[in-house]
């Protein structure tokens, strides 16, 4: 008996002809398995003590919140302040004004010219600025402690008493003007203010927060002058001081500069409901460009969402620092781009998820296949320990940095107080990252990733890609001219250009209009202005018929399902490699199979025969050492193998058995592979994997528990030859995350062979 042979001691060798399901059914060889290669990169050196410095939350009677942290590392001072209203909160009509507001603020009061500003942070050697953004505007300034009063007169001037000048609201439109003129013809630019307009519908997010060239145009002194008036009330307000100054000292100069302003009511923002996640490809033709920008993103979660810290993770490992799969993806394997990254955007009412990159034209097809391919897997796979570590370490590594300055102390209580989250929240902020695990991970990317419903942005040389979006799984898109852009029309067409040939826009071939003559095409809802769409309106669910139609063409890619149903059991030979922790193990084998439950294995291993039979639910096996039950383990994955073989599965998915639903394509190999799910009462669901061009089934995907965790398994077909009517591979192999375990070449088939009285019967 070899020195490996024990290996094989409790291997199922349940080699099927259309499936094979090789799977250790010892939890000891499964956990060996998995950690070869052992190899691993160093542990991050172990975290340093955290200690977020003491702080106070005070409200003035007018309403302001009061945030003081006392920070005496270094002699200075940081005020920020922040209005609760930023670009969301722009009238449709006026778009652009908070972003227009905000940046006059420090361009004079009504005691204080912008130059008098200027010369006197500059005195002092402080920093003083002002600005807009979505949920917010602010005033931060940065100073000695000296000179914290004049700091706090400077942005009690700016924020109570701003001048407006009538050649000041000129010249900032002018540069407002002049950035979206830059920024029309900036591939990335484009590409980011459509994603979001696709996530977030006609939600205030969806919108330019910086306007457009007809609404800045618009725009008047009053209309600034208005939006100050309705939202820069103390009560909206929150001020964060932090650095060397106790606490009592930071108030009183708050209460000094703010307490006699009077409270007033501010508006009540309600927002509409973004639209849910709908698959839209828009393409914007730049013909010059010599790269493509991609964006893909979904509706995510605000930030105050009890999940926020598990999908925060769950998106770093998709693309975020510590591990980054769609820059290992696009970079490292394929050198498609210099960087790929993807984020979680949450803001106060809604959040979004968006991966981005930029690649040569000619691979845009692939490099946008990869990076929804990686939606879908971090959906589908359970991730792995050393990924959510990677992750956990750079974000509990990099979170003192965060807290080293007085600014930088004050950004994060002023966000944390902003999002109604409490500030102790900070102290635990290692714990509470260090807390998610895998399983976490694995529910909030099944919660709320949406693979099959994403927004896509591809902005280039249209006529160099284009050809190649059919074939990796998008034969549906929008392609709309740079110059023809109009975020706040439907279709993102720019009204009164007409169209080639008097047509409406193409979707790859499918109008706009609804095919069924019912008006705007269902995939529209949502992206339709507010009055433009009816209450019914909305994405129908078709997946479960698809599903079943992708179901019936594998079903006749095999042979039918006469033929199918017509096999009664098989025999065949092989020869098949197991990789082991000491190498490869060749070896032949014979494989019996009586459906629907009886199996055997005989297998040949150097001078070694093993013999393993399932029968009805009872099993034996027989090695050198004897003949013995075989154990629950062994069993259990023979009655899955008997389950997923390619035949069983086929004809049990056509007789309706199993419940089928849709998920999105994949990539594979150069192939677009159809995506169907098949689940039964208590049975771990199936992956069927088919190919898009011939409806075969390419490969088997589903969950293994073994060595206390929970892993992917997937089966490879290959060689597909007739036998009999029915067309199966004579190729496969078995991967366990991403590793092949086996792999087997038929050489010899027999369908429905006469089996001997003793081929499953037990010895004495």
């Amino acid at each position: 008996m070899t020195s490996r042979t024990p290996y094989l001691a409790y291997v199922a060798l349940a080699l099927m002809v259309g499936g094979l399901c090789v799977s250790v059914a010892s939890t000891d060889i499964a956990a060996q398995a998995l950690r070869w290669p052992s190899e691993r990169p160093p542990r991050p050196l172990e975290a340093r003590p955290v200690n977020f410095p003491p702080y106070e939350i005070r409200k003035l009677d007018n309403g302001m919140q009061v945030v003081l942290v006392s920070h005496h590392e270094q002699p200075a001072v940081s005020v920020r302040l922040l209005v609760r209203a930023g670009a969301a909160q722009d009238p449709k009509d006026k778009l652009g004004v908070a972003m227009l507001t905000a940046s006059l603020l420090d361009q004079g009061t009504t005691t204080r010219s912008s130059e008098q500003i200027a010369d006197q942070i500059d005195f002092v050697g402080g920093i003083l600025g002002a600005g807009a953004g979505t949920d917010l505007s602010f005033v931060n300034a940065v100073v000695m402690k000296n000179d914290l009063p004049l700091a706090l007169d400077l942005i009690a001037d700016l924020v109570r008493r701003p001048a407006f000048a009538e050649d000041e609201v000129e010249r900032q439109r002018a540069q407002a003007l002049s950035g979206l003129t830059v920024a029309a013809e900036d591939p990335g630019a484009v590409a980011a203010r459509i994603i979001d307009r696709l996530i977030y519908g006609f939600h205030p997010y969806g919108m330019p927060g910086t306007g457009t060239a007809a609404s800045l145009a618009a725009l008047t002194r009053q209309d600034v002058v208005d939006f100050h008036a309705a939202w820069f009330a103390p009560n909206n307000m929150v001020i964060a001081i932090v650095g060397d100054v106790t606490a009592d000292e930071a108030f009183a100069g708050v209460r000094r500069v703010f307490a006699d302003w009077a409270p007033r009511e501010v508006p009540v923002f309600a927002p509409i409901e973004p639209p849910p996640p709908t698959r839209r490809v828009i393409v914007v033709d730049k013909p010059d460009a010599v790269q493509t920008s991609i964006r893909v993103g979904q509706l995510g979660i605000p930030r105050k969402h009890d999940d926020y810290v598990a999908l925060d993770q769950a998106v770093r490992i998709l693309g975020g620092e510590g591990a980054n799969r769609v820059q290992r993806m696009l970079r490292s394997e394929r050198g498609l781009t210099y960087g790929a990254s993807a984020d979680l955007n949450t803001y106060k009412f809604a959040g979004g998820i968006v991966a981005e990159t930029e690649t040569r034209t000619e691979a845009t097809g692939e490099a946008l296949r990869l990076m929804v391919d990686e939606f879908s897997r971090l959906q589908r796979e359970r991730v792995w320990p050393a990924e959510l570590e990677g992750a956990q370490a750079y974000m509990a590594g990099n979170f003192p940095l965060t807290i080293e300055t007085p600014d930088a102390i004050a950004t994060q209580v002023l966000n944390t107080v902003f999002y109604d989250l409490p500030v102790s929240e900070l102290e635990t902020y290692r714990e509470r990252v260090t807390s998610v695990g895998p399983a976490d991970i694995q529910r909030v990317s099944r919660s709320y990733l949406r693979p099959d419903r994403l927004a896509i942005v591809l902005v280039g040389n249209a006529d160099s890609f284009v050809k190649d979006l059919r074939g990796i799984g998008f034969p549906e898109y929008e392609r709309i001219p740079i110059g023809e852009i109009d975020l706040l029309a439907a279709d993102l067409r720019r009204a009164g250009v007409p169209v080639p040939g008097g047509r409406e826009p193409q979707a790859g071939g499918r109008s706009l209009a609804d095919p069924r003559g019912g008006g705007r095409a269902p995939w529209l809802a949502g992206h339709l202005a507010p009055a433009a769409y009816g209450e019914g309106m909305g994405v129908q669910p078709e997946g479960d018929a698809r599903a079943r139609e992708l179901l019936r063409r594998a079903i006749e890619a095999h042979g039918g399902l006469d033929a199918l149903t017509a096999v009664k059991g098989f025999i065949a030979d092989a020869d098949t490699v197991l990789a082991t922790p000491d190498g490869e193990m060749p070896a032949t084998t014979r494989t019996y199979v009586e459906y629907p439950d009886h199996v055997r294995v005989d297998a040949t291993i150097g001078d070694v025969q093993l013999s393993q039979v399932y029968a009805a639910g009872r099993g034996w096996l027989r090695d050198p050492g004897g003949v013995r039950d075989a154990p629950a383990e062994m069993l259990a994955e023979f009655k899955a193998s008997v389950r997923r073989d390619l035949i069983a599965l086929l004809a049990a998915a056509g007789a309706g058995t199993y419940d089928a639903s849709l998920l999105p394509d994949e990539g594979f190999q150069g192939r677009v592979l159809r995506v169907v799910s098949l689940s039964a009462d208590g049975q771990p669901p199936l992956r069927l994997f088919l190919d898009g061009a011939t409806g075969r089934l390419v490969k088997l995907a589903y969950d293994v528990h073994a060595a206390g965790r929970t892993f992917t398994a997937e089966e490879r077909y290959d060689d597909f030859r007739p036998v009999d009517g029915v067309v199966l591979p004579f190729k496969a192999s078995v991967l366990r995350d991403g590793l092949v375990v086996v792999a087997r070449t038929i050489t010899n088939l027999q369908l429905n062979p006469t089996f001997g009285d003793g081929t499953f019967a037990r010895p004495q």
